[in-house]
């Protein structure tokens, strides 16, 4: 602990002190915000009696331990696996039995996903869940991971200016309960532009409006895409954001967020 730090130190042990004798000692006195500081100055005082700990201690101790139960560890190792996987064209895929995990990879010519065509940066990222929680092989999952992708076929076909030959994707079947930790991982590391967590071109997930809702907003994605019978009915409400400034949103965002190659 270098001087500065122990004049830090020294400072919120006195500042402490006077909350304690003003503040604990007195409860019916004290309000709220003071709990609130009493709290965070503590917190404070522990971080730094902690670091003067560690700088004791003759023994080092190591930035990171590896564990391999931690459920984000296992998500990005199950991630990493899907990475690996080939690509196989979107249009075509036999049948098969597992839930899992799933990317979805563009190599057209549509103006806002130049940056990422023919890349290995995708456009969408997904999971689909067992059909029973506690499945315990592919075939007790269902088909689930499997009718995922053909719903996705299925909105990419309806879509005007796209075509579903200028999509691959990557799949994996995944033990029952740990797809939701991988997706989480995809998502945060790359970042792709129709999943609803990046709030840019939002709405593909979709699998339709209920009838009685049909005011719903139409979603950036309908928007950009127009196609899907039910998000163009009557009464579907247009998005305030027109083509041009979504796809303006999707290019900052790719320059925001460069692409993988």
């Amino acid at each position: 602990m270098n001087k500065i730090e122990l004049q830090d130190f020294r400072r919120k042990l006195e500042d402490l002190e006077g909350l304690l004798q003003n503040g604990l000692l007195d409860p019916s006195s004290c309000t709220a915000a003071t709990r609130t500081k009493l709290k965070r100055l503590v917190q404070q005082v522990i971080e730094l009696l902690h670091g003067a700990a560690i700088i004791l201690d003759p023994v080092s101790t190591p930035p990171t331990v590896f564990d391999p139960s931690d459920p984000r560890i296992i998500g990005e190792m199950i991630a990493l696996a899907l990475l690996r996987q080939e690509r196989q064209p979107l249009e075509g895929l036999s049948k098969f039995y597992g839930s899992g995990i799933y990317a979805l990879y563009y190599t057209g010519s549509f103006p806002a996903y130049r940056p990422v065509a023919r890349k290995d940066t995708p456009l969408y990222v997904g999971k689909a869940d067992p059909k029973v929680p506690s499945a315990a092989t592919a075939k007790e999952q269902g088909m689930t991971l499997c009718n995922r992708l053909y719903d996705h076929l299925k909105s990419i076909g309806h879509a005007r200016n796209l075509d579903v030959k200028d999509f691959d994707c990557r799949w994996l079947v995944v033990k029952s309960a740990w797809q939701g930790t991988a997706e989480t991982y995809l998502i945060d590391r790359f970042r792709p532009v129709w999943n609803n967590e990046v709030g840019i071109c939002f709405g593909f997930g979709k699998h339709g409006d209920d009838p009685k809702t049909r005011s719903n907003t139409r979603s950036p994605w309908d928007t950009l895409h127009p196609g899907r019978p039910w998000a163009m009915s009557d009464g579907n409400v247009p998005n305030p954001r027109g083509e041009e400034e979504i796809q303006r949103d999707i290019l900052k965002h790719f320059r925001q967020h460069p692409p993988e190659n």
